[in-house]
């Protein structure tokens, strides 16, 4: 039996905005944050340990603005090492503010695909609690573009909370987020 005053382990996975980049966090994980510190964590910083999550998704060929003809091995050193200072920054709001709050956190970052990286991760760290964030996709962009939340709901091995964004801080289109 789990002994009953261990902290109650929620992760929380995190993504930076489209529109505002590195190391700004999207609207949908700040809301989710938001609301995790307010309906769950509550005044009560001692019973909670945070664990954030950051998956980064590297790009098809590995270069933003290099011509993949003319890299070389330090190039793509630079490169890791730039993704990994940006995976950082993102997550170190996070920690800032679980810091101010006195509430003890985790957080890491992961390369991959979001959806398949967080349920693996899930499954190793084994949380009580999988909270993400949701930009509320249409149905029709749904389709097309996937949702992380909803692959998350389904396939991770723990109870999952998925968070919308307040209707007043949605971009006019959700994809921007």
């Amino acid at each position: 039996m789990a002994d009953s005053s261990a902290p109650t382990r929620v992760m929380m996975a995190v993504n930076e905005s489209s529109l505002r980049g590195y190391p700004h966090p999207s609207i949908s994980c700040r809301a989710a944050f938001d609301w995790m510190l307010a309906k769950l964590v509550r005044s009560n910083a001692d019973g909670f340990h945070l664990l954030f999550l950051h998956v980064q998704v590297p790009d098809e060929d590995g270069f933003d603005d290099v011509d993949s003809i003319y890299a070389s091995p330090t190039d793509f050193q630079s490169m890791k090492q730039r993704d990994k200072i940006r995976g950082i920054h993102l997550l170190e709001y996070f920690v800032n503010q679980c810091h101010q709050l006195g509430i003890k956190c985790e957080a890491w970052t992961k390369q991959g695909d979001p959806k398949e990286v967080i349920c693996h991760e899930v499954k190793r760290v084994q949380p009580d609690l999988l909270v993400v964030g949701s930009r509320g996709l249409g149905p029709f962009q749904r389709v097309f573009v996937g949702t992380v939340s909803e692959f998350c709901v389904k396939h991770a091995e723990c109870p999952v909370i998925t968070i919308k964004r307040k209707a007043n801080e949605a971009p006019r289109d959700p994809i921007d987020d």
